[in-house]
């Protein structure tokens, strides 16, 4: 488990002092941790967001040093880095730029240890990280990867590693992966484009899902709503497509009304498309 130090106190799994001047999101470069699918990892900071009476951000403590041996499973390391991950999210001034790149940096890190320990949620949060390219394209590099100028030159491939990651994950039979899965390949998103794969992507979603969250239930509804209407990877269905959409309208509307305001934009999708479908059938589409 995580070991909860107080300032000063020095841990003996990480060697490493802390003190009230360490930069709380720099990696303990001297602990690296060797996996079996070749990732070399720091240890690094748990830190948690400071906020004053009226919550408005102040900035981060810390509370211990993530150390790697202590967290066979990966559980922590992904409960800590989805913390960070959430934190960087509601960063949205300007003025916490910085700040929120940090929180996303550390997140992957820590994702990354949990991964490494076969993981699967880990997997697809660390789809996230790549896929929206959370980090700007900074991200860990082994420098022993890095053997030519062009190595160092190369962008970091977070694309394919996004689709690496949610097809990882998906393949533990993780609900929202699938959907996510069927993203990157609707959109080629590290990968050729493939209609056909998309579909069936959202179909292994919805075949998993347990309906125990309104906002991923009604994403996955939304996507084959889409699918049905348009022609992507099936034929045109009108009549499934609605049935999609009201599907997507009674989860998504059940997600805004429980503060997942985030998702105002795809209830408001879900609402144009049962009017669509409507008119169509009503005008002998099928």
């Amino acid at each position: 488990m995580i070991l909860l130090k107080e300032h000063g106190e020095v841990n003996s799994a990480s060697r490493i002092k802390i003190s009230h001047d360490a930069n709380i999101f720099e990696p303990i470069y001297e602990e690296l941790t060797t996996y079996d699918n070749g990732d070399r990892l720091p240890n690094t900071w748990v830190t948690r967001a400071v906020y004053d009476d009226d919550d408005n951000y102040l900035g981060h403590t810390y509370t211990a040093v993530y150390v790697s041996e202590n967290d066979p499973d990966g559980e922590d390391a992904l409960y800590y880095g989805g913390g960070l991950y959430d934190e960087g999210m509601s960063l949205t001034d300007p003025a916490h730029a910085d700040a929120r790149h940090d929180c996303f940096k550390t997140a992957e890190l820590l994702y990354r240890h949990a991964a490494a320990k076969g993981n699967a949620l880990a997997f697809m949060c660390l789809g996230y990280v790549y896929y929206y390219d959370r980090c700007n394209g900074s991200y860990w590099v082994n420098l022993d990867e890095l053997k030519t100028d062009e190595d160092y030159r190369r962008p970091f491939p977070t694309k394919e590693r996004a689709f690496a990651c949610f097809k990882a994950a998906a393949d533990t039979g993780i609900a929202e992966a699938f959907y996510k899965l069927g993203d990157c390949y609707k959109n080629g998103i590290g990968c050729d484009p493939d209609e056909r794969k998309a579909f069936q992507s959202y179909e292994q979603a919805a075949k998993h899902d347990d309906g125990k969250y309104a906002y991923l239930s009604g994403s996955i509804a939304l996507r084959l709503a889409g699918c049905f209407e348009e022609g992507i990877g099936c034929e045109h269905d009108f009549t499934r497509a609605l049935e999609c959409y009201e599907t997507a309208e009674r989860y998504l509307d059940l997600a805004v009304s429980c503060g997942d305001y985030y998702y105002q934009g795809a209830l408001r999708g879900a609402r144009n498309g049962i009017a669509r479908c409507k008119q169509e059938i009503s005008l002998g589409e099928q």
